[in-house]
Formats: C-alpha cells, sequence, structure tokens
C-alpha cells in the first residue's frame, strides 16, 4: 500500500525525483562540500577559546596591576626637584616609610613596609643622607635607600661679610646643628680654640680679646666645605678655622712685592703702603672693609680711606661698626646709633673696633694688606653710598663734598632701610 501511495505521488509531480540520503552521501558532502573544514574547525576552536581567555584574564589582571599602581606604588607628582631625606642609624622600615610619606616622598607606607619585607631588604637599609625626588616610584626609592648610595657629607658655605650669628642661623636652617646656642658659646671659648687660630693667637697675645661679641669673629673663614653629616658644632669650628689659617699665610705673610718695567725696560718695585698693623688688626680692618664696599674694585679704595683716617688722627666712623651689636644694618644712622658709646663703634673709639665685625674674604684681607696708593696720595677721606641696591659708592677728600652727597643720598637710604625693616617684620611674623 506504501509503494502505491508513492507511485501516485510521484505520478501527480512528476517534477520531483526522490534520492536516498545515506551516510556515505553525507561523509562525501562534509568531505567535498559544504563542510570540507571540519576537522580544522577542530583543531582550531581550543586553541581560539584558549587566546581569548588568556587576552581576558590578562587585560582584567593589567587593569588591576595599573589601579594598584597609580593608587599604590606610582610616584607621587611628576615635579624634579630633588629633597635631602635622611635615615637614621637604627631607624625602623615602619619609622621610614611614616618619613617617606609625611615628606611627601611616598603614596602608601603599608605598602613601603610589606614591599621591603617581602623582598628581604628590611636589613639592608643604609643610614645616612639620600637624594629622592617625588617622581621617583616606591621601587626606584627601595632601590636607592638599599643600595648604599647614601651621602654621609653635606655641603656648607659659608659666605663673605656673614656673622658668627649669621653662620649659626644657617647651619642650623640646614639641619647640621640642632640649636645655634651651642655654636655661639663655642665661638666664645678662647682655651679650645686658640690652638686652632693664628689670629685668635694674636689678639689673644696683644689682650686685644676684651669686650668682644664673639672671640671667634673674623675667623671663621668664608669659603664652601664638604663636611661629615654628623659633624658637630665644634668640629665645624676647627675645619674653618683651619682654612682661615691657610688664608692667612697666603695673605698677611706674603710677599706682595711688585714691579714694573719703564720705558728704557729697567724694573722697579711697585710702592706699596707701609702696612704696620698686627695680624689681628688687619682682620678687623678687612672685616670693616668686607661690610662696606659692595664690589671688589672698591675694596682697595675703601682701604686707602681708612687708612688716610688713621694717619691723619681722624676717627673711622663706619657705618656697620655702629649697628654690629644691635645687629640690625642700616645705611641711614640715627643719631642715637651714632652716639652709642660701645666698643665697636668707631664714631665712639678713635681708631679700630674691639675686633672684627664679620669674616671678612680672601680680597678684602689683601685690600687691607695692600690699599689703592692713588687714592692713598691724592688723600680721599670719604665714601658714602650712592643708591642703595647699586652697590657704588662715591668717594671724597673734604668734608663739604663728602656732605652734599649724603644729603643727596640720604633720603634713598631712608626708604632702603624702611623696607627692609618691613621685610623684617614679615619673616618674623
Amino acid at each position: 500500500m506504501a509503494k502505491k501511495k508513492r507511485e501516485a505521488e510521484t505520478k501527480r509531480n512528476p517534477g520531483f525525483q526522490s534520492e536516498r540520503y545515506d551516510t556515505r552521501a553525507l561523509h562525501e558532502e562534509r568531505t567535498y562540500g559544504l563542510y570540507w573544514y571540519a576537522w580544522l574547525w577542530k583543531l582550531i576552536r581550543p586553541v581560539l577559546i584558549f587566546l581569548c581567555s588568556a587576552l581576558l584574564v590578562i587585560g582584567m589582571v593589567s587593569m588591576g596591576y595599573q589601579r594598584i599602581y597609580d593608587e599604590f606604588l606610582a610616584p607621587v607628582s611628576e615635579s624634579a626637584d630633588v629633597v635631602t631625606f635622611r635615615v637614621e642609624r637604627g631607624e625602623t622600615v615602619t619609622a621610614i616609610g611614616r618619613k617617606l610619606e609625611e615628606a611627601n616622598l611616598l603614596r602608601n607606607r603599608v605598602v613601603f613596609r610589606y614591599l621591603v619585607q617581602f623582598r628581604g631588604l628590611t636589613s639592608q637599609i643604609s643610614y645616612g643622607n639620600f637624594r629622592l625626588s617625588p617622581s621617583m616610584n616606591v621601587n626606584q626609592i627601595i632601590e636607592l635607600l638599599t643600595n648604599g648610595s647614601q651621602t654621609n657629607e653635606r655641603t656648607i658655605t659659608i659666605v663673605p661679610g656673614w656673622t658668627c650669628e649669621d653662620i649659626a642661623d644657617y647651619l642650623v636652617g640646614l639641619e647640621a646643628l640642632e640649636s645655634k646656642d651651642e655654636f655661639l658659646a663655642l665661638c666664645n671659648n678662647v682655651d679650645m680654640f686658640v690652638g686652632n687660630s693664628y689670629g685668635l693667637r694674636d689678639a689673644q697675645n696683644n689682650s686685644a680679646l676684651g669686650g668682644r661679641k664673639y672671640a671667634l669673629e673674623g675667623y671663621l673663614c668664608p669659603d664652601t666645605y664638604r663636611v661629615f653629616v654628623s659633624a658637630s658644632a665644634e668640629s665645624i669650628i676647627r675645619t674653618l678655622l683651619n682654612q682661615d689659617n691657610t688664608m692667612l699665610d697666603e695673605v698677611y705673610y706674603a710677599d706682595l712685592t711688585q714691579y714694573y718695567a719703564d720705558d728704557e725696560g729697567n724694573f722697579h718695585e711697585v710702592e706699596r703702603y707701609d702696612v704696620t698693623l698686627g695680624m689681628d688688626e688687619v682682620v678687623t680692618l678687612a672685616s670693616m672693609i668686607e661690610k662696606e664696599a659692595a664690589t671688589k674694585e672698591d675694596y682697595a679704595k675703601v682701604a686707602a680711606v681708612f687708612y688716610n683716617r688713621m694717619r691723619a688722627g681722624m676717627k673711622l666712623e663706619s657705618d656697620p661698626t655702629a649697628t654690629y651689636l644691635s645687629g640690625i644694618p642700616k645705611l641711614a644712622l640715627s643719631e642715637a646709633d651714632v652716639l652709642d658709646a660701645n666698643p665697636y663703634n668707631t664714631y665712639y673709639v678713635p681708631s679700630l673696633p674691639a675686633g672684627p665685625i664679620c669674616n671678612p674674604s680672601r680680597a678684602a684681607l689683601e685690600a687691607a694688606m695692600s690699599p689703592d696708593m692713588d687714592y692713598i696720595h691724592e688723600n680721599y677721606l670719604y665714601f658714602c653710598a650712592t643708591e642703595p641696591t647699586s652697590g657704588v659708592l662715591a668717594y671724597s677728600k673734604t668734608l663739604e663734598e663728602h656732605e652734599a652727597l649724603v644729603s643727596k643720598y640720604r633720603p634713598l637710604w631712608e626708604e632702603y632701610d624702611r623696607q627692609r625693616a618691613l621685610e623684617r617684620q614679615g619673616v618674623q611674623q
């Protein structure tokens, strides 16, 4: 019956030919037809799945690490500023991390501690001073702290014209000293340092130390030094005194004889001033020259004026000596400043002040030993400042010329002093 039914349907649809689709036909179709690549897909498919999964995991890990890095490990800022960071002997990793974070060099102190401990570097952190920057990441900081690249020395620069108090303030600001009181107390300890200073010994031998504010004033040689970070106030002072001895050897004891050739080729000795001052007196005069002259060109001229006044029996009347004890420099002295009866005020004492009023430079010492001979012969007796910020001095031979210049420039000095007083008040506030 089924066969008859199929035959009947075939007769009704003469365009349709039935074909058997057996297993062999299906295999041939997949091999040569639509599914010929099925065997290749079986190989590639697991590889593609693995690669996609790996890329997904890598992406997630990368995003997570980047977030952790930005939050905990990255530099604090892009600033290239370098700061000095000190690690004390025996300081713990926790304390170091806290100080780094407080100094704005680290994002997270806990991460720092874990990284150091995880890498087994706790015992390898060195003590001393390190130069670090906010642009360094936590790993760079750890490497620097553990590779022994710290410096146990520091550079200090003593500026010509600084007083003992200026030097003490500078060293405290540099964190080379905890307090300036110890330093200043040592600056009056003659017995401790007299063996280290030619000038101090000369002053002691001539009984010239009485009445001085600081016995060591004038002998702390201006220069740039490398000192140990752990250097004490006493050690720093001895270093400065030793350098001052070297400078005195090269200037005070030097043979400054010079020669010139005339038109006929004959050599003649260059005239030099016959300096009769002792070593301590030369240093004292040099300290006045340092404070009065703003340029090296004026050092020898100012020295000549002072020598001319001493030779004439005149008071030196140096403004910086009148304000040395107060520590407040002025260009326009008041009547009270001029009349102040103290052993440094050369408006009051007949000649040199009680001692140096600052620590002079080599150039000032050389000028004290070799004043300008033209100004000596022309007998210049006065000088004064002009426009305050220019550093230019005006010289005069007579009192009338000098007073005219003072009247001209005094208003500028008074305004300059007023501005500096306001600046000091601002700093104190």
